[in-house]
């Protein structure tokens, strides 16, 4: 037998009778709340392959983004958004990156989540990426892999969009397939590609369930998100887009200042080095070591 429920006309609060006893809402106005039959709850599994190497850039950001997904939750709920969505968090650190990935949507099928969103801890999200995102699934169920526009970390930094060949290697008798990036690609649009990186991205569950495991591993030198994305066009007929509308920051490598990289800067830059005359003479023998032998 299903439990009554009542609605607090105050703030919207949908409210069990065991809340009611412990004074929730109390002299607020209640009405009998009778839940939607076609009332859909998504669930979404937010997912961290974290190398546990962040950043306090980066950390500062994915702690105001949870923040903002549990206000998110609670105010579709109050609402009664539907579809609407529910989130919960996963991490796995201190392995190496397929491993970590690999476990983290074996974890996501275990719960009976319907989208995972995996981010990479080194990426800079805004603010609104989470529910553009989920927007963009809704109103496109042909979609499978989506992801937001991201640049590699180091130079030339393209962006991590992808077209892919296939073919036969008659001397190995194995299927093969070569990345090309898609340089030139098309700015503020929903675009569909070949496959795409993993910096951040939504991935559609049921249609992880058409594909065989392992999910992220191979003995192919290629990134496993790529790996990921051909496996699933093959195997789940799957649909891989990029939104480049939605826009990631990817935190680059922190730069040591030191005798070097000063010397590197004075010759990039074409600086001028002019000698001058020391204030005090520069004597051969260090004036510690004639103090050292007067206490001796």
């Amino acid at each position: 037998m299903s439990q009554k429920l009542y609605r607090c006309t105050y703030d919207n609060k949908i409210l069990t009778e065991k809340a009611l006893s412990k004074g929730v809402c109390a002299g607020h106005t209640l009405v009998p709340h009778e839940p939607d039959e076609d009332h859909k709850v998504y669930q979404v599994a937010v997912s961290v392959p974290s190398e546990s190497l962040i950043k306090c850039d980066a950390y500062d950001n994915h702690m105001i983004n949870i923040f903002r997904l549990g206000g998110l939750q609670e105010r579709w709920r109050y609402e009664r958004r539907n579809p609407r969505y529910e989130f919960a968090f996963f991490t796995a650190g201190r392995m190496i990156t397929p491993m970590a990935r690999e476990k983290l949507t074996t974890t996501a099928l275990d719960h009976g989540m319907d989208y995972m969103i995996m981010y990479d801890d080194d990426m800079l999200i805004p603010y609104d990426a989470f529910p553009k995102l989920l927007e963009d699934m809704e109103a496109h169920p042909e979609i499978d892999i989506l992801a937001p526009l991201a640049f590699m970390r180091s130079a030339p930094h393209y962006a991590v969009i992808y077209t892919t060949k296939e073919g036969y290697d008659p001397v190995r008798h194995t299927d093969y397939y070569i990345n090309h990036w898609v340089k030139n690609y098309p700015k503020d649009r929903l675009v569909e590609c070949d496959a795409v990186g993993f910096g951040m991205v939504v991935i559609r569950m049921e249609m992880v369930k058409r594909m065989q495991k392992p999910y992220f591993f191979s003995m192919s030198a290629t990134g496993e998100d790529i790996l990921f994305c051909v496996n699933a066009r093959k195997q789940a007929k799957a649909r891989v887009f990029v939104d480049t509308r939605i826009k990631l920051g990817h935190l680059g490598e922190s730069i040591i200042i030191d005798e070097a990289y000063r010397e590197k800067y004075v010759k990039e830059h074409n600086e001028k080095l002019v000698n001058v005359a020391y204030k005090y003479p520069i004597e051969e023998i260090d004036p510690a070591e004639k103090f050292n032998s007067l206490d001796r």
